[in-house]
C-alpha cells in the first residue's frame, strides 16, 4: 500500500479521542456487554466507511514535507545498496499523507517511506510475489486490525538504520515465488495491493475486538509519546 496505510488511516480514525489512562481497564470490564460490543460495531462501520475503496498516487515535486530532515534520513543510507528513486506522490483521497518510493531492482524490493499528518513518518519495504501475496517489513506500530492471509508483516523499531532493516527483510522475507517486478510496476503494485486490502476489509468489516485493540494501542501510543 499499501495495506499498512490503510490500517494506520482507520486506527487514527477508530482511536480518536479515548480517554487514555482507563481505557484497557474499562473495555476489559465492559467489553461483554451488548451495549459496548455495539458501539465499538458502529464506530468500525464509521471508521471504513471514511476509507476510499481505490486511491491514486500522484507525483509532486517539490515534496511539502513537514519534517524532510527525517525522511531523507530514512531514504539517504538506499541509494549505496542499488536502490533507484521513484519519486514523492500525494494520495488522492487522503490529503495531507505523502509517499517517497524508492525500487531495488535486484532483489525485487520496493520501499514506501510514508508522512501521515496524525501519524507521522515511517518506512515499510515490500516485496510482491506470484501467488498475488506480499512481504513487508514496517516500523509502523501493530495497530491491532486484522490482516488478510495474503499479507505477511515484520514488524522493526522505528530507529534502526534503514540500511539494516533493508538487509532484515531480505534475510526474512519468504524466499520462494517473487514476482519479477520493474521500477515501472512499483506504483501500480502500491495501489492494486491497496484496493485488494479494501475490498476484503469491506466484504469482512472491522470487528468490535478490533476496534478496541485499535483504541487501546493508540492511547498506549500517546502516553509513551508524552512520558518522553
Amino acid at each position: 500500500m499499501d495495506s499498512h496505510l490503510l490500517v494506520v488511516a482507520v486506527a487514527v480514525i477508530v482511536a480518536a479521542g479515548v480517554i487514555y489512562g482507563p481505557l484497557k481497564r474499562i473495555l476489559k470490564v465492559l467489553f461483554l456487554r451488548g451495549v459496548v460490543r455495539s458501539a465499538l460495531s458502529h464506530v468500525g462501520e464509521q471508521a471504513l466507511a471514511k476509507q476510499p475503496e481505490k486511491m491514486r498516487l500522484g507525483p509532486v515535486s517539490p515534496a511539502p514535507w513537514k519534517d524532510e530532515a527525517v525522511i531523507r534520513k530514512q531514504a539517504s543510507p538506499l541509494a549505496p545498496l542499488g536502490f533507484v528513486e521513484l519519486g514523492t506522490f500525494s494520495v488522492d483521497r487522503m490529503p495531507g499523507v505523502l509517499v517517497r518510493m524508492l525500487f531495488q531492482p535486484q532483489t525485487a524490493v520496493a520501499a514506501h517511506i510514508f508522512e501521515h499528518p496524525k501519524a507521522g513518518s515511517w518506512i515499510e519495504f515490500a516485496t510482491r510475489y506470484t501467488d498475488g501475496s506480499s512481504h513487508y517489513l514496517a516500523t509502523s506500530p501493530a495497530t491491532g486490525l486484522d490482516m488478510p492471509e495474503w499479507v505477511r508483516t515484520i514488524r522493526a523499531d522505528k530507529s534502526t538504520p534503514t540500511d539494516e532493516l533493508y538487509r532484515q527483510f531480505v534475510a526474512q522475507r519468504q524466499a520462494g515465488g517473487i514476482k519479477p517486478t520493474s521500477a515501472a510496476d512499483v506504483v501500480g503494485e502500491f495501489e492494486d495491493a491497496y484496493m485488494r486490502f479494501m475490498i476484503w476489509k469491506n466484504n469482512r468489516g472491522i470487528t468490535p475486538e478490533e476496534v478496541a485493540k485499535a483504541m487501546v494501542k493508540w492511547a498506549e501510543k500517546k502516553q509513551a509519546a508524552s512520558a518522553q
